[in-house]
């Protein structure tokens, strides 16, 4: 008997989250959420190796055996973004948005086309767009058209995949496909109307930040930096002078919507003490630590067309009154909050694991008629090492 549970893992640069899913009568339902924290990762390496075990937390209550797949989310400071022409010859007539694009993607997605793509292994394949050039005057190819599609290509660093690979199997998972968390983001949490227009979608983690340009079924560009809703907390640890534990209290509770007189201040109770902290001094930093996010954003959108969308996803700045506000001002864009429900889970911070949650639900009905593109993916990375 075929098994239906899944698991779907979502590494945050600050905790991992995991959800165990299982399909009844055609509809994916929760089944368990669970999340750890863990050093995480910045600048592209992780932090401490404490991985394996922060992962054995997770599934310890977990019969494997009864798990068909993981569905692993890749962290955009682990990813690679490339886009590429691509022409092909199609027989017509055409449907630029319907079987015709299908079979194109399948072209795309091809080892002959994903091979020349040398930094990583591709995990995600998305066309921007199609354009159909002159049909050929030779007479042998007079009823086909030359199509060409901006595509874009998400690799993933090989050493993190052999690392989570490994991981995972020594839990007792075998079938892992992954697929680009930024790219699930995209792909849910943005309309086709949306795409259209464009869409800069802003991932503000703990630890790191990813900047997506949207465009078409694509992402266009992908740029990620080390800077997240932490080093705020660290910037008025360091500032203020108190510990860690208190000034990441104390970032929740600030208030930027409205200026503060020099007589109000925040309270904080940590291990039975209470803090007050100057409001207006609080605010200054907090501002300030969220204006240098907003310059990092720019530099990864300098080239791009501000009639795009702006939208904020993650729970860092979201969990901030008024930290879109100051993200909006400094940008000169209007940045709106993004979020996405399944159950319980209905907060910001929860966009990524969500988005991973629904794609994850289209690739196990797909997987049902047809070997899907991540496992194709996990097959190339076990042979480039073996395991």
């Amino acid at each position: 008997m075929q098994n239906n549970k899944f698991l779907v893992l979502d590494i945050g640069s600050g905790k991992l989250r995991l959800a165990e899913l299982e399909l009844e009568n055609g509809e994916l339902e929760l089944e368990e959420y669970q999340e750890v924290e863990y050093a995480g990762f910045t600048d592209g390496a992780f932090i401490e190796d404490d991985f394996l075990e922060s992962c054995q937390k997770l599934v310890q209550d977990i019969d494997s055996q009864q798990i068909q797949s993981v569905y692993v989310g890749v962290p955009s400071e682990f990813c690679g973004q490339v886009v590429k022409e691509i022409t092909s010859t199609f027989d017509t007539p055409l449907d630029l948005e319907g079987s015709t694009r299908s079979e194109f993607l399948k072209y795309a997605e091809s080892d002959e086309m994903t091979s020349k793509i040398n930094d990583g292994i591709v995990i995600d394949v998305n066309v921007i767009d199609l354009v159909k050039r002159n049909a050929s005057s030779d007479d042998n190819f007079a009823n086909s058209a030359n199509i060409t599609g901006k595509v874009s290509y998400i690799y993933a660093d090989k050493e993190f995949l052999n690392k989570v690979s490994t991981t995972l199997e020594q839990l007792g998972y075998s079938d892992i496909e992954f697929t680009s968390s930024i790219n699930a983001q995209a792909m849910q949490m943005t309309s086709s109307s949306m795409r259209e227009v464009g869409v800069v979608l802003i991932d503000v983690g703990y630890l790191t930040t990813s900047v997506a340009v949207i465009k078409g079924d694509g992402i266009e560009s992908l740029h990620s930096f080390s800077l997240g809703g932490a080093h705020i907390s660290a910037e008025l640890s360091e500032n203020l002078n108190m510990p860690y534990k208190v000034a990441d209290k104390l970032k929740r509770k600030v208030l930027l919507t409205v200026d503060p007189s020099e007589v109000d201040y925040y309270v904080v109770s940590s291990d039975d003490k209470e803090y007050e902290f100057q409001a207006s001094k609080v605010n200054k930093v907090v501002k300030a630590k969220i204006e240098h996010i907003a310059v990092m954003v720019s530099k990864c959108i300098s080239d791009e067309d501000y009639a795009y969308q702006f939208i904020v996803t993650g729970g860092a700045l979201n969990d901030i009154k008024g930290a879109l506000d100051v993200l909006s001002s400094k940008l000169g864009v209007v940045v709106k909050d993004e979020k996405l429900d399944f159950d319980e889970l209905d907060k910001p911070e929860y966009s990524a694991i969500v988005s991973l949650i629904k794609q994850a639900e289209q690739k196990i009905r797909n997987s049902r008629c047809e070997l899907p593109f991540w496992k194709k993916m996990l097959n190339k990375i076990k042979s480039w090492f073996d395991f």
